[in-house]
């Protein structure tokens, strides 16, 4: 990724001193002062830097038009101007993630495109200012087209010019609908190079509003929240992977509860700058190769439904052979007198995986495989899907 190029200075309107303090001429005097002061208040506030954005001293021409109240659009070039620079924000790791991402990194769609592919692909028309940051990428004949990042936090001048406010900080499933909906006709085969993934690519918003997870939350502990909100799974679930429902009820309760929590949505799962799942999977090495033992997908989807396994390894095949792990007891669940798990509908242990000994026989899910849950479940939709 290349930085951007070198830049000029804000130029500055002279400010007429050729005025005289002598008696009578005090009062001109405090209202020029008065008057300095407030367009060097706001040239500050709205160059936030001279040497990283010359058209700052213009952050208020409505370059790529305004939103529905009014609030006028900057680019993505001016936010990434403060938001790369360490010496101006505490955390450069959310502009670093979003330029590696699918949103900002140069496709096949150029700037010249039809008005309904860019409604989507370039909602603010900020795209072709990114180029300087992707020099070593191949980009359109046209230039490119990226989303911006004011298609999803809202119009920067409600951030530039009320700093610290922030029109957006947070995106919901809103903003995320507002593309990830009814796709054009013929456009899933492309979602996910018409894997799982592309299945599950059309009516994403209205599949999701349908879903247990869009449901209200209602007041519940942290020990709830933990899988019942937005919050409490973005909040604590790095912090409890693996544990059973014993040491969840140990930990959790201490932790504390978030105040008004949010339903499971779109930024529960994905990284809203890189549209990547928030888990990573488990790796080993088996004879001196990586060998996945857990996908990404499993690892996230069973942070709450939950199932503990054992894993044998076949040398013979390079796979893993899974069972189920009785001796680890998720939330919601229990075993019967057989040291059996006792069927319930809020956890999977129960029905996905079979037992060593086959006293409890299971579905043949892979949990190294991408796919692992997708094979039979709409993660939108939280449910089964309708083959």
């Amino acid at each position: 990724m290349n930085t951007k190029p070198g830049t000029d200075r804000i130029k500055m309107n002279r400010i007429n001193d050729n005025f005289s303090p002598p008696t009578g001429r005090l009062l001109q005097l405090g209202q020029n002062l008065a008057l300095l002061l407030a367009i060097f208040t706001l040239l500050l506030f709205t160059a936030c830097s001279s040497d990283a954005d010359p058209a700052a001293d213009n952050i208020l021409d409505p370059l790529y038009g305004t939103d529905a109240e009014g609030a006028r659009y900057v680019g993505a070039d001016r936010c990434l101007s403060c938001h790369e620079n360490p010496g101006k924000v505490t955390n450069t790791d959310p502009a670093a993630t979003y330029l590696a991402s699918r949103h900002a990194t140069p496709g096949t769609i150029g700037a010249d495109a039809d008005q309904q592919c860019l409604a989507c692909h370039d909602p603010i028309g900020d795209g072709l200012n990114l180029g300087p940051w992707f020099t070593d990428h191949q980009q359109p004949p046209a230039g490119m087209t990226a989303v911006g990042c004011e298609a999803c936090h809202g119009a920067g001048t409600l951030h530039w010019l009320n700093f610290p406010e922030h029109p957006n900080p947070t995106p919901d499933y809103q903003a995320c609908g507002q593309c990830h909906q009814a796709l054009p006709a013929g456009h899933s085969a492309y979602a996910g190079q018409g894997s799982f993934t592309g299945y599950y690519a059309d009516d994403i918003l209205d599949t999701y509003r349908g879903s247990a997870h869009a449901g209200q939350v209602n007041k519940i502990g942290a020990l709830c929240q933990r899988c019942h909100s937005d919050e409490g799974f973005r909040a604590y679930a790095g912090q409890t992977v693996g544990m059973d429902g014993e040491e969840l009820t140990e930990f959790l309760p201490g932790a504390g509860a978030i105040a008004d929590p949010s339903p499971i949505q779109c930024r529960t799962c994905h990284d809203g700058h890189t549209g990547e799942l928030r888990a990573s999977p488990t790796v080993v090495q088996k004879d001196g190769k990586e060998i996945t033992k857990y996908s990404r997908l499993f690892n996230l989807c069973t942070a709450c439904h939950q199932v503990f396994l054992k894993a044998e390894y076949s040398a013979a095949e390079q796979v893993f052979v899974y069972y189920l792990d009785t001796e680890k007891i998720p939330f919601h669940g229990a075993l019967d007198d057989a040291g059996l798990p006792v069927p319930s509908a809020w956890v999977i242990w129960d029905t996905h995986f079979a037992t060593k000994d086959g006293a409890r026989g299971g579905w043949p899910v892979n949990p190294a495989s991408e796919n692992a849950c997708m094979g039979c479940h709409d993660p939108h939709a939280a449910s089964k899907p309708v083959w």
